[in-house]
């Protein structure tokens, strides 16, 4: 090895270069689920707090069901999309480290990134159309708390009404717990290095003593 500096010592060697490489995938990964999982948030947070109690009280039975209905099923096909985005960041950040054992953080995020792209599916494939279908089949939720007829159906929309709220919660939770874990294990450029190889380092061209 050469005593002296040469402009060849300047450049980044080939591990540079590929870490350098896996370092912007990783944080380009990271930035699609972040807003994948924000827009999920986002929309259940517009549709479910914002929109939804307004719709119910100033709009008469059953119009505001079907509004109601029509705005969460093209809703549930975005959450299931963005899910499905961020199911598939997740598996690039997996590949990118499958050299090394993956820390506790990283398993937690793809368990939590499982458990949203589930919720979104549940939510748009079984909750929302039986809810939508009860609407059609003349279900009215004040219904379920009399003893006339449509007691029963008015009871099954109760219960689906619940059950879609309860998801609702557990996907903006999923989707923030993911946001959060994300952030907490983008890569960093030192994460590849091994403190105990150190490169020895050329002297400065000049006499020696």
């Amino acid at each position: 090895m050469s005593d002296t500096f040469t402009e060849a010592d300047l450049e980044p060697s080939d591990d540079d270069r590929r870490r350098a490489r896996h370092d912007a995938i990783d944080r380009g990964a990271a930035t699609v689920a972040v807003v994948s999982a924000g827009l999920v948030v986002g929309g259940l947070v517009a549709l479910g707090a914002c929109a939804a109690p307004f719709v119910f009280r100033l709009t008469p039975a059953p119009a505001s069901g079907f509004a109601m209905g029509a705005a969460f099923a093209r809703f549930d096909r975005i959450a299931i999309g963005a899910a499905a985005v961020a199911l598939g960041a997740e598996l690039v950040r997996t590949f990118l480290v499958r050299r090394r054992p993956p820390t506790i953080a990283a398993r937690l995020r793809r368990f939590v990134a499982m458990g949203l792209a589930g919720a979104a599916t549940w939510m748009g494939t079984s909750v929302s159309p039986a809810i939508t279908d009860l609407y059609a089949a003349g279900a009215r939720r004040e219904a379920a708390t009399t003893a006339g007829p449509g007691a029963d159906l008015g009871a099954s929309l109760d219960a689906l009404h619940r059950r879609a709220e309860a998801i609702g919660k557990l996907e903006v939770g999923l989707a923030l717990a993911l946001v959060a874990l994300h952030v907490f294990t983008v890569r960093r450029a030192n994460d590849d290095d091994d403190p105990g190889d150190v490169a020895p380092v050329p002297l400065p061209p000049g006499p020696r003593a």
